[in-house]
């Protein structure tokens, strides 16, 4: 496979192209066979082969590239997903796996049966999964929110009792994740439960990972809000729908059934979870716009969200303030011309690119909004007392209600190529604020938010409609894109080669 990568180069992404910050457009990063999966953040990129994870950009709080082994076991990697802070992914044999800096990888044990109250943090709060187990007395409690505690382990909470190493080899243990490394009694008695040896072995097969949510999904169609099953229901007392793929976005997440129904859950105050209204919620909740439309694939981004029917066309819904959605905004509009409710949204836009060589516990988006124009210039801290009172142009600040900031109903979005071939979207992947959609024919396009190049589209310049990609002339004829990955601020290709003519 040959992973091509466009976007922000800040901390050496792209090794080969390390004189820039920003490759605007798509740049060949690996060839290799092993290839399997690759995952996105704002401050690394990781690619996964079968037998190793390799992570370039910040490491250690440098840029540089670190190897990692495969976890501990016989099985390949198949899966992989990332957070700024933690990897999840899952191997071959069922297993699922987190590493962290300074941890290395431990093991993640799922419950078999969900707990009586799972809390699902939401953008309307500021308790994280990290410091719900400082609250509960468990995890690192003398380190701050940045390195502290165990991201995966929801806190159970009907009990509150220490976990200890009978409870843990019970029927319904509570510590979930195990140190691939640690010997003590403790972690050594948890480790042995294996799904080789439980009653009814839990296969994972695939992980998704938000700031505030950790998903996953087991070959029979099971869901989980790590630890713990996550059940999905159709309407009261009804069984549980099978799931067949999970997404994560920053504050929220996605869950499709194998009817082609979408659920959604978790932050909603932009409009990504599609129901209408500006609310979030604590349970899956059907979208009920796309209810009938049978839907094949999602994709949470940021604060915006995807879905692709089973006929290939687009529906998009959340925030498009930098038109992540292809619908019309005001791109040149200074950030003093915003209302208190759109600066308000914008309130999570505060950490500052230089800033990002300090690990910080959560994935703030960075964006700093500056004078329109000044796109080349070096991030810079804006004193708000000035800026508030430096004005531009009548036409920037004008409000019209032609523009769209949030979409809170799933909208078809046209992709106009030549023929229908071009329009007919096969994947999607949605970035911070970016998203890019890949049509039959080996066809790419993207719009939104692209201030380090992640549209790769040659330049630095946001778009709020759909723009065809440039792609790089691929070594041999007959190379097919089989996927693409898009994460804070940067967009991945994974190309299978075409065979060499002879």
């Amino acid at each position: 496979m040959d992973v091509y990568y466009c976007g922000f180069n800040g901390f050496r992404q792209v090794p080969l192209a390390a004189n820039s910050d920003t490759l605007t457009c798509l740049t060949l990063h690996t060839k290799s066979a092993k290839v399997v999966d690759v995952a996105v953040c704002w401050n690394y990129l990781v690619i996964a082969e079968k037998d190793r994870v390799t992570k370039y950009g910040l490491v250690n709080s440098k840029p540089g590239l670190q190897h990692l082994d495969p976890p501990p076991g016989s099985g390949d990697l198949i899966q992989l997903s990332a957070t700024p802070r933690h990897l999840l992914s899952v191997t071959s044999t069922g297993e699922c796996w987190t590493h962290e800096e300074g941890k290395g990888w431990r093991r993640v044990l799922v419950e078999t049966e969900a707990p009586e109250e799972v809390v699902t943090p939401s953008d309307d709060t500021t308790t994280t999964a990290s410091t719900l187990l400082l609250e509960e007395g468990i995890g690192d409690t003398g380190k701050e929110r940045g390195g502290g505690g165990d991201p995966l382990i929801i806190i159970n909470q009907k009990s509150n009792t220490k976990t200890t190493s009978e409870n843990t080899t019970a029927k319904h243990n509570k510590l979930l994740i195990t140190s691939a490394t640690t010997t003590t009694n403790n972690t050594s008695t948890t480790a042995n439960n294996s799904p080789e040896n439980e009653e009814n072995p839990v296969f994972m097969v695939k992980t998704a990972c938000g700031d505030y949510h950790n998903l996953g999904l087991d070959s029979q169609g099971q869901a989980f809000s790590l630890p713990s099953p996550l059940h999905i229901h159709g309407f009261p007392g009804s069984p549980a729908l099978k799931v067949t793929d999970v997404a994560c976005g920053k504050e929220h997440c996605m869950a499709l059934t194998d009817s082609g129904q979408v659920y959604s859950w978790g932050g909603g105050t932009r409009g990504q979870l599609g129901h209408s209204i500006l609310a979030s919620e604590y349970k899956p909740k059907l979208i009920m716009a796309l209810d009938g439309i049978r839907i094949r694939k999602i994709a949470a981004g940021g604060w915006h969200s995807a879905v692709i029917s089973e006929f290939n066309d687009l529906y998009m819904f959340g925030w498009n303030e930098s038109g992540q959605l292809a619908l019309p905004t005001n791109l040149a509009r200074p950030a003093e011309c915003f209302s208190a409710v759109e600066k308000l949204l914008m309130a999570c836009c505060t950490m500052q690119a230089e800033d990002a060589a300090i690990p910080r516990g959560d994935t703030e988006d960075t964006e700093v909004y500056r004078k329109h124009g000044d796109e080349d210039s070096e991030c810079q801290t804006i004193d708000p007392d000035k800026e508030g009172l430096n004005c531009y142009s009548p036409a920037a600040c004008e409000n019209s209600n032609d523009y769209i900031m949030v979409q809170p109903v799933p909208l078809l979005i046209t992709i106009s190529g030549k023929n229908n071939t071009e329009a007919s979207v096969l994947d999607v992947g949605c970035g911070s604020r970016h998203t890019v959609c890949l049509t039959e024919g080996n066809q790419v396009w993207s719009f939104g938010w692209n201030k380090y190049g992640q549209l790769g589209l040659g330049d630095n310049k946001s778009r709020d409609h759909v723009s065809k990609v440039p792609l790089p002339k691929f070594t041999h004829r007959g190379s097919e894109i089989e996927c693409l990955r898009c994460g804070d601020w940067g967009t991945v290709l994974i190309v299978q080669p075409g065979k060499k003519n002879k």
